[in-house]
């Protein structure tokens, strides 16, 4: 909905002619309205014909607030002098040095600052993405309904005929306004009250409790220092330090793996080769993970109408971290989840009951949230993501729950095989988890570490368990990557929301065995987290760990595997031969053929974190053999810091075992050739 504001010194309105073939009725020849009025020019658009009393009233409040702004600006202007005279009282006294400021003068006599009554009036001129006629004619009347029972004088114009109007307008400094008012479904409530645990890693549960400045206190119990960690930050203030640059914003721009544009929105990335390499062995490695554990591919459009009631219902919910994309006469939004068309599609399938579970998962290779600018930071929250997200189909809640353990298992692996430390919060109703602990606390069990347990009193969203993996950054700031969630409310056709509206929801269904009508529960599970928020966290991570870890990434995600080191340029012949056998079984080596030292070309092989450094000199050349030295990521620190081993003299045979070893079930990628060699190699940055 378009508003624009108008204050004005009386208004007439003449009915002229029918513009529509159904107009609404029109009573009197005009419309008189004497005094200090406020005429609304509302233009109604598509999407606002999901709930027209919604839309209505989200109108009539932004008019009341606009009233309140006008009646309350000389109040305004009084308090800014006052502040002014303050600021000129101290330059007069030397106690602040600048000039003095001017006094702020009403335009008008302070008596014209009120309205005293609001005509509502549809104006199709604000707007080139309309409702229907049906629905755009009831909000002009709703809204001045809804002044009058706030107590307000109000009237409305009635839709679907020429009229000619007289206004004069005021002219001051708030006599124009202009209000764009997006369709907002209010969503779920934030949890007020929720109890937390602590489950050990022998399934204890112990009770947090928080002080009077809701600090949690202490547990004894627990000597996890991480993990007391990750409880300060996820029960407390998890607000990044905006003063300190996050530390895997410098790896990924050193590494030249990501970068920032600023020809491009905020919180939207560029990705350079070694990057997109990595974040297509991920693509790659997720993909054939969740193939092999049964789940089919789909692949939905980036954007989606405002027209379809279903989509709406979920869409409007965040209307501000919308991104809208107009095409000719239409309007869109670019999706922030997948969820939306698959589940309309889900909704016009025919399902059986032997297609469960039906898994399905997609890639979803642009996803776009508009965050706040203050939420940004570097890898770990953006505006344009890569979320790979499945969505299973379970027949009932017993089976759903046999599949999320399943699933929590999948989850749990690929985590590992990433590299990745992380915590599990559990996040539950209490009737739920009061007829499911034991299941719940067999898992976190398995993970040999506490877990953090949140209890609600009652099912606040649309999932009644939700379960999540956080990782700590190098500031000991948590955030989550991988989830699952039980959603007992997307499949039906209508649910009743906090204040008692009947909310339109997908209507999934499919006939049973026994011939009724039922409605699936959905598992969300994005099995990874966002993909960007996983290089972060296997960066953080290791930069968090590097006083007592040597870090890196696991030799199959490695954007350069193996790195071949000369003595001398008399083992370049040898040297060449030993980079394309290398690359020739599909593993990425390059060759630094820079005129350095041998010291100088380790310290960077060190620096860029290479699994396997390959040494040429003389006696390697002569024997037809190679010195490997291991890069021991993910390992303690060795004596005196040591963070490689060597292997001296060894046949080539040797590595390409040891690298078979290390990606064994893993993607492979190619390196380009341009980054091959050093004396080729491209640079992105200056």
């Amino acid at each position: 909905m378009k508003i624009l504001l108008i204050h004005s010194q009386n208004v007439e309105v003449i009915k002229n002619k029918e513009a529509t073939s159904n107009p609404q009725e029109f009573p009197e020849d005009i419309i008189e309205m004497e005094g200090l009025v406020l005429v609304c020019y509302v233009s109604v658009e598509d999407q606002d014909t999901y709930d027209t009393n919604l839309i209505a009233k989200q109108g009539a409040g932004e008019i009341e607030a606009a009233i309140l702004q006008i009646s309350r600006f000389p109040d305004v202007i009084r308090e800014r002098n006052e502040e002014i005279r303050k600021h000129n009282r101290k330059i007069e006294k030397n106690e602040i040095k600048g000039k003095p400021r001017k006094m702020l003068n009403l335009i008008m006599d302070q008596s014209m600052y009120r309205v005293d009554k609001v005509l509502v009036y549809p104006w199709a001129h604000l707007s080139k993405f309309l409702s229907n006629e049906a629905n755009a004619m009831e909000v002009c009347p709703k809204i001045a309904r809804l002044l009058q029972e706030k107590g307000i004088e109000a009237k409305f114009s009635p839709f679907g005929w020429y009229k000619s109007f007289k206004i004069n307008c005021l002219g001051h400094e708030l006599a124009e306004m202009y209000r764009d008012v997006k369709l907002a479904i209010k969503p779920e409530e934030q949890v007020k009250d929720s109890k937390f645990k602590v489950i050990t890693e022998l399934g204890k549960e112990i009770d947090l409790t928080f002080d009077e400045q809701k600090k949690f206190l202490p547990l004894k119990e627990i000597t996890d220092k991480d993990f007391k960690l990750f409880l300060k930050s996820e029960l407390g203030s998890r607000t990044v330090d905006k003063a300190i640059e996050p530390a895997h914003i410098k790896v990924m721009k050193e590494f030249e793996l990501i970068d920032f544009d600023e020809n491009t929105d905020k919180g939207n990335l560029r990705w350079y080769t070694k990057g997109v390499i990595m974040k297509n062995l991920i693509k790659n490695f997720v993909e054939d993970r969740i193939i092999d554990y049964g789940a089919i591919l789909i692949d939905t459009p980036i954007m989606y109408s405002v027209k379809n009631k279903k989509l709406t219902a979920q869409t409007a919910r965040f209307p501000a971290r919308s991104y809208w994309l107009e095409s000719g006469k239409d309007r869109f939004i670019l999706r922030y989840a997948s969820d939306f068309l698959l589940f309309d599609l889900f909704s016009q399938m025919n399902l059986k009951p032997q297609y469960f579970p039906l898994r399905v998962y997609e890639y979803e290779q642009y996803d776009f949230r508009r965050e706040q600018e203050g939420e940004l930071s570097g890898l770990r929250r953006l505006r344009g993501f890569i979320m790979p997200d499945m969505h299973t189909l379970c027949k009932d809640i017993d089976s759903s729950i046999e599949e999320f353990k399943k699933q929590y298992q999948l989850i749990k692996n690929l985590e590992k095989d990433l590299g990745i430390k992380s915590y599990v919060i559990f996040r539950v109703t209490k009737d739920f988890y009061g007829e499911n602990k034991d299941w719940i606390i067999d898992l976190i069990k398995t993970e040999k570490q506490p877990a953090l347990l949140e209890l609600w009193e009652e099912r606040y969203a649309y999932y009644i368990l939700k379960f999540e993996r956080g990782v700590l950054s190098a500031e000991n700031k948590s955030a989550t990557l991988a989830t699952n969630q039980i959603d007992v409310e997307s499949s039906l056709e209508f649910m009743i929301d906090n204040e008692g509206e009947k909310r339109q929801k997908y209507n999934i269904s499919f006939t049973d065995s026994d011939g009724q009508i039922k409605h699936p529960i959905i598992l969300h599970n994005s099995p990874t987290g966002g993909l960007e928020r996983v290089l972060w966290g296997l960066i953080e991570s290791a930069i968090r760990n590097k006083e007592s870890i040597v870090p890196g990434f696991k030799t199959w995600l490695s954007p350069i595997q193996v790195r071949i080191i000369t003595i001398s340029n008399e083992q370049n012949e040898y040297a060449k031969r030993i980079l394309d056998i290398i690359n020739g079984e599909s593993y990425r080596c390059d060759w630094d053929d820079r005129e350095e030292s041998v010291g100088k070309k380790i310290r960077q092989s060190e620096i860029e974190w290479i699994p396997y450094t390959v040494i040429l000199g003389k006696k390697e050349q002569e024997n037809q053999t190679i010195s490997i030295r291991k890069r021991l990521i993910g390992e303690p620190f060795g004596p005196k810091k040591q963070t490689s081993e060597q292997t001296n003299n060894v046949n080539l045979d040797d590595l390409l075992e040891k690298l078979e070893d290390d990606t064994r079930n893993f993607p492979k990628y190619k390196l380009p050739k341009p980054f091959r060699k050093f004396s080729t190699k491209i640079y992105f940055r200056k």
